[in-house]
């Protein structure tokens, strides 16, 4: 028996509970780069790049919020079945980044799934330093990009459909979608595994 679209997005709901991701987040995926690589193209130091535990990610955040304004955001790193997944937490977002959108991309491809509960939460999918797809998680069919209809079956597919009523938990459908792309299930399992950190400037 398949996956229904109503359970396709339940093993990212505790994305949308309150927690580190609720409030004001990014999480982005570029395939084909180390950690390293990818942490190098965002702009950080070479010199600055290290080894944190998730605690330290969210403590190093802080601390650079408090100290220059949200200029600055820290970026933890892993590295997963071909794919680096990039956390940024409270500030900055590597999707809405047009500079940062294009370098990180470049000659791969990369998701990012933006989350302010303030604001608005986007989905951003770029290929080569273009992006092809993107939308407002809530109004899905607002889509704008060099091909934005790339998507439209995969987004069906997890529930991301705007006929009807208004949509059911868009943020963990937005990770559900993610998984269409790039094989990877995003777990809280994944935040114990040791990160490469940097600070960047966004």
């Amino acid at each position: 028996m398949g996956v229904t679209v109503i359970d396709a997005h339940e093993e990212f709901g505790w994305l949308a509970k309150y927690g580190p991701f609720y409030d004001v987040s990014c999480v982005t995926f570029a395939r084909s780069l180390s950690p390293r690589e990818a942490l190098t193209r965002l702009g950080a130091d070479c010199n600055g790049i290290g080894e944190v535990t998730f605690e330290e990610h969210q403590e190093r955040t802080m601390r650079y919020i408090d100290s220059d304004n949200m200029l600055t955001s820290y970026v933890g790193a892993l590295e997963m079945n071909g794919w680096t997944v990039l956390i940024q937490l409270w500030t900055g977002s590597i999707g809405l980044n047009r500079l940062l959108l294009r370098s990180l991309s470049r000659a791969t491809e990369v998701v990012s799934i933006s989350r302010n509960l303030h604001a608005t939460d986007y989905f951003v999918y770029a290929v080569d330093s273009e992006e092809v797809t993107s939308f407002d998680q809530l109004v899905p069919d607002r889509r704008w990009g060099s091909d934005p209809d790339r998507l439209v079956n995969e987004m069906r597919e997890v529930g991301l459909a705007w006929e009807g009523p208004g949509i059911d938990a868009p943020f963990p459908r937005s990770f559900a979608l993610a998984k269409k792309i790039t094989g990877l299930s995003f777990s809280e399992d994944m935040l114990s595994t040791p990160f490469l950190g940097a600070a960047i400037r966004d």
